[in-house]
Parts: structure tokens; sequence; C-alpha cells
């Protein structure tokens, strides 16, 4: 059985803001790089004033504030993006945490049962299972928080972030008996 996912009309966020920046001379980086702090700054500020609207917009109860602040997060974070070098790396970047977000479902409910005694023992946190499309959710219990398998696989950024391939392979770590990357070669391209 095919899973079911939504499927949204999105825009091209990235392309659009470096128009912008193009046209009010502002940095599109051709590679990854950290600006000068200045810059850094600038663009923490920016984030956090279109963070502190979407607050206010959600403690109004006001839906279009909350679009607003929405579309503004999504705008900065596009020319944070530009300007820290990451935009020809950065649908690569954002599906490489997809990835490594899908991985905090459980495969079978025994992996579940062994994941919510993990976050019971070693984090003291209460959590419940649902089973969606085959696959296995585990949630903590005090705010439906997504909490990870201990098979969840971690985000390899650095590999795109600096261009290299990495070759990995999968091992059970027997300490904490979760799924680890393990390095075997990284070969620069």
């Amino acid at each position: 059985m095919a899973k079911k996912y939504h499927i949204f009309n999105e825009p091209s966020a990235l392309t659009s803001v470096a128009a912008f920046h193009d046209m009010f001379h502002l940095p599109v980086l051709p590679s990854p790089v950290i600006p000068d702090e200045k810059r850094c700054n600038l663009r923490v500020a920016l984030l956090q004033e279109e963070l502190d609207e979407l607050k206010t917009a959600i403690l109004e109860n006001d839906i279009v504030a909350v679009a607003d602040a929405l579309s503004d997060l999504q705008y900065v974070l596009s020319g944070a993006v530009l300007e820290f070098g990451l935009a020809s790396r950065f649908k690569a970047l954002f599906d490489e945490v997809q990835r490594s977000n899908m991985s905090k479902t459980c495969k079978t409910l025994d992996h579940a049962l062994e994941t919510q005694q993990y976050y019971l023992r070693e984090k003291n946190t209460e959590s419940f299972i649902e089973e969606r499309e085959g696959e296995y959710l585990v949630y903590r219990s005090e705010d439906k928080k997504v909490l990870k398998s201990v098979y969840y696989s971690e985000a390899n950024l650095e590999s795109i972030v600096f261009d290299k391939e990495v070759i990995f392979c999968f091992f059970l770590a027997p300490k904490k008996n979760v799924a680890k990357l393990k390095y075997l070669k990284t070969i620069s391209q």
C-alpha cells in the first residue's frame, strides 16, 4: 500500500529572495561561509523579529498576522540561506534532514516498544504509540512531541555542506541500543 502524504504547490523561495538580494545588492554567496559578525547578527535579529511577530500573532489569535509572520520568516530564512552560501546545496540539505526526520518512525511494534522503554528508562519520559500506515509512532505523553526511534539516523549534513561523498553503513551500538552511522570512507568530489 502506497503511503499518502499531503502535496502542496510551494513557492520558489530561494530564487525569489535571490531576486530581491540582487536588486538591493545584498549578499548571495556561491559557497558555504560564515559571514562577518555584523551580518550574522543582522540575520539572527531579522529571524528573531519575525519569530516575535509570530508569537504575538498567536497570542492575539490573528491568523492573518500568523500568515504574515510565517511568510516573513520564510523570506528572511531564505535570505540567510543565500548569505551563508548554502543556496546551491539547500535542497540536498533539506532532503537529508527530511530523510533523517522520517527515520524517527519505528518500522515494527517491537522497535516502538523498545523506543518507549528507552525514553522511560533513560529520560523518565512517558509516551504512547500510534500505528500509522504500517509504521509505529512514539509520542511524548505530555505534549505529543514526536520521539526519535532508537533506530533513528542522524542527518549527515557535513558531506553536503563541504561537497563530499560519504559512504556509510548502519550498525547497532550495543551500549545505547541505537542505530548509529559508521563512516567508512569520505571522498572529496
